[in-house]
This record gives C-alpha cells, structure tokens and sequence, in this order.
C-alpha cells in the first residue's frame, strides 16, 4: 500500500516539473545572439535575430519597444526566409549602439504581420558591458584651443577692388545672358497657342493607391503618411500633419491612445519617411503590406 502510494507521489511530482517546461519551449524557434560581451558607449556591434513565424508573415524588427532598454536600432538587414517545418525561419543581422553604461541586459523586438493580425515578440535577453570612452580620473572639461599664430605677408591694397569689380562684372553678365534668354522664350512662345496645362491628381483613396505605390513610391507612401496623419487629427484633436512622428505617438499616448496603437501608427509613419526622405524602396510584398495596415488605421481610427 505504502509502496503504490510513493509511486502515485513520485509521478505526481514529475508531472508538475514538466509543466513549466512545456511553456518555457513554447517559443524556443526564437533566437538572438551578439559576438561582443563588452564596448564602449556609442560603439556600434551586429546582433543576430531568428524568428520562427507563418511562411506568408511579415516580419520587422520593432525598434521602438522599451525592451531595447537603451540600445539603439542603426539598421535592420533581413535574409530570406528559409522553411523550418510548417513554419518558416526569419533571420535579421542588426546594427545597434548602447547609450546606457554599466553591466546591463536588452530584449530585442520584432513584429510579426500575419492572417491573425499585428503581435509583437521579445525575443532571448542579451547581455553585455557598456564602458565610457573617458578614463575614470579623466578632466570633465574641454582642452583649451592652441593660441592663434600670426601668418606673415599682407593683402595686397588691390585685392579686394578687384574681387568687388569681378563680381560687379558677373552679375551684368549675368543679367545681360538673362534677359537676352527671357527675349527669345518670348518671341518663341508669342505666335503659339496656349496649351492647357497638364494637371496630376494624386488619389485621395486607399483603393486607388496600390498602382501609385508600384509606379511613384515617394508620391504614394506621402499620400498614405498625409491620410493616416488626418485620420489621427480628427480622432485625438490635435494637428497630427504639423508634428513628427515622436510627437504624433506621445500626443496619441497622452489621449488615451493604447501604446501598442500608438506604436504601430509611429513604426508606420516612420516607414513613409524613410521612403520619401530616405531614399528607402520597400520590396511589392512590402508595400502591399503597408497597404492593408494603412487600411486598419484608417478604418478603424487607429
């Protein structure tokens, strides 16, 4: 009798044990992984990135989740994603930079765009030590500047009528060449007809954006950050098209907004910068997806 009932206890005691460890390996797919264990603040390194996700997902690295604690996101280069099973393996080289000294801990972020919606994941903690650039009994003041040298020889007592001369001489030249161009575009132009001009219209509606996205990207992105930022103007009450996209999140934030909405408005707006000002060209699958996310915020108000 006693003997069954230590069986019942033991087995007892090792189903409770793998219980934790069945939820801990729920997301063991996901990995990071960093080459350096200690640098200098500022001082840039490589992290490495895995994600396990859906094979039509999209997968983004979130620089803007607290969990970077102190690093800085420079740069998100992705691979393409490579079958693991049912699901596919996502894998990102990043370029950070800490500004927190001292031994410290970060969790990198990602988000993860599927049928099921927008989730944000933290992946494995990484750790290292971050040390000033200045030695501990360093001064915290600035060296002086070494005193000014005299330089020998003398301007020239012609130098400067000359330098005002040629530029007197420029400019009518200049102005001669112009108005001389100015007669001849009119002569021209004078016997011709008119012509209407040719005016673009840009859509105003999210349907007819998909095309412009393909054919003019800068155009297309700038419309879609100018609607979105309308639509978070009429839903919080302050003007969202005259402030930066940090801004525009901290209003939200301060309006009641939920912080992953305000999050995934400013991750957004700050995609459509890095098309019109940066030169970034997103990949189609890309686009479209910045498409159907335009889409949720604008009809469900962000």
């Amino acid at each position: 009798m006693n003997r069954h009932l230590v069986l019942a206890a033991m087995f007892g005691a090792l189903v409770l044990c793998a219980l934790p460890l069945a939820r801990a390996s729920a997301d063991e797919g996901d990995s990071s992984s960093v080459l350096v264990s200690e640098l200098f603040i500022g001082q840039r390194a490589i992290i490495t990135i895995e994600v396990l996700a859906p094979g039509d997902a999209t997968v983004e690295v979130d620089p803007a989740a607290p969990s970077w604690n102190g690093v800085e996101v420079i740069s998100a280069v992705p691979s393409p994603a490579e079958p693991d099973g049912d699901l596919a393996r996502y894998r990102f080289l990043v370029t950070v930079a800490p500004f927190r000294i001292g031994e410290g801990t970060f969790t990198p972020a990602v988000t993860v765009l599927s049928a099921d919606g927008v989730t944000r994941r933290e992946l494995p903690p990484l750790a290292w030590t971050v040390v000033p650039t200045l030695a501990p009994d360093s001064p915290a003041e600035l060296s002086p500047l070494a005193p000014p040298v005299s330089i020998g020889g003398a301007e020239s007592p012609f130098l400067r009528p000359a330098i005002a001369l040629g530029a007197l001489t420029a400019l009518a030249l200049a102005a001669g060449l112009f108005v001389g161009a100015a007669r001849r575009l009119g002569r021209r132009y004078a016997a011709r007809a008119p012509e209407t001009a040719v005016v673009e219209t840009v859509p105003t509606g999210l349907d007819e954006l998909e095309p412009l996205l393909d054919r003019d990207p800068v155009t297309g992105y700038r419309t879609l950050a100018a609607l979105v930022r309308n639509v978070i103007a009429r839903e919080y009450g302050f003007p969202a098209s005259a402030l930066t996209t940090t801004e525009i999140r901290r209003r939200m934030e301060g309006g009641g907004a939920n912080r992953f909405q305000a999050r995934l408005v400013g991750g957004f707006l700050e995609n459509c910068d890095a098309v019109v000002y940066a030169g970034y060209r997103p990949a189609g699958e890309r686009r479209r997806a910045d498409l159907n996310m335009a889409r949720e915020i604008v009809g469900g108000d962000a």
